[in-house]
C-alpha cells in the first residue's frame, strides 16, 4: 500500500508500509530535480547539435553523451534509487519530441544512455560505499555499454537501415572510437557530478551527515 504524509524537513512525499520499509521512497523535492535534470539534457538535445555545429564542434552526439553522464551522476548523487537514472532519461526523450526532425535513432541513443547508466550505477553502488572510483567506473561502463546496446538493439531488433548497411565497421567506430572519447570525459565528470549531486543532497537536507549514497540504491 503506498500514501501520502509529510515530514517536518521535506516536501510532500509518498511511503511505504511494508514491515519496516517506512522510509521515504518519492519525495517532491526528488522529483523536482529529475524534472530539472532530464530537462536539462532534452533541451541540449533539441539545440546541442546546432549550437556546436555553428562553433565548429564536431561529434555533437559524444559531447551530448558526456553533458548526459554529468547530469544522471548529479542526478543519481541526489537519489540514489534504482530507476531514478533511467526516469531522467524518459524525460529528456519525452523533451526531444518538442524538437524538430526527432528520429527514433536518436530516441533510443537517448533511452539507452538512461537505463545503461541507471543499470551499473545499481550495480557498482548497490553496497552504498560512495569512493570516487566507482563514480568513475559507472561512468566508464556507461560509455562503452551504452553505445554498444544501441548498435545491438539497432541492428538486430529495430533493424535501422542505416545500422545494418553500416556493417561492423560502423558499428566498432561507434562502439570504440565514440565511447572511448565519452569514456575519457566520464571518468572526469561522472566522479564531478555524483559529488556535485551529493553536495546539493545534504545542503538541501539541513543535515550535513546526511549521505544518499551511502545507504546503497535499494
Amino acid at each position: 500500500m503506498v500514501y501520502w504524509t509529510h515530514d517536518e524537513r521535506l516536501s510532500p512525499t509518498i511511503c511505504t508500509n511494508r514491515g519496516e520499509l517506512g522510509a521515504v521512497v518519492i519525495t517532491t523535492r526528488n522529483i523536482v530535480w529529475v524534472l530539472v535534470l532530464g530537462a536539462a539534457w532534452g533541451v541540449a538535445e533539441i539545440i546541442g547539435i546546432d549550437l556546436l555545429t555553428h562553433f565548429g564542434v564536431g561529434g555533437a552526439s559524444i559531447w551530448l553523451a558526456a553533458w548526459a553522464v554529468l547530469l544522471l551522476s548529479i542526478g543519481r548523487g541526489v537519489w540514489n534509487k534504482i530507476g531514478s537514472s533511467a526516469l531522467i532519461g524518459l524525460i529528456a526523450t519525452a523533451f526531444k519530441f518538442l524538437g524538430p526532425s526527432t528520429t527514433y535513432c536518436h530516441l533510443l541513443g537517448i533511452v539507452s544512455l538512461g537505463l545503461i547508466f541507471d543499470l551499473f550505477a545499481s550495480t557498482v553502488l548497490r553496497s552504498g560505499r560512495s569512493q570516487w572510483w566507482r563514480h568513475a567506473l559507472v561512468g566508464l561502463l556507461t560509455a562503452f555499454g551504452a553505445r554498444a546496446f544501441f548498435v545491438l538493439y539497432s541492428v538486430h531488433i529495430a533493424h535501422f537501415e542505416r545500422w545494418v548497411e553500416g556493417g561492423t565497421q560502423m558499428a566498432l567506430d561507434h562502439v570504440l572510437r565514440g565511447g572511448s572519447v565519452v569514456a575519457l570525459a566520464a571518468l572526469l565528470l561522472a566522479p564531478l557530478g555524483f559529488r556535485i549531486g551529493g553536495k546539493a543532497a545534504t545542503t538541501l537536507s539541513g543535515n550535513p551527515a546526511e549521505d544518499p549514497l551511502a545507504a546503497g540504491n535499494r
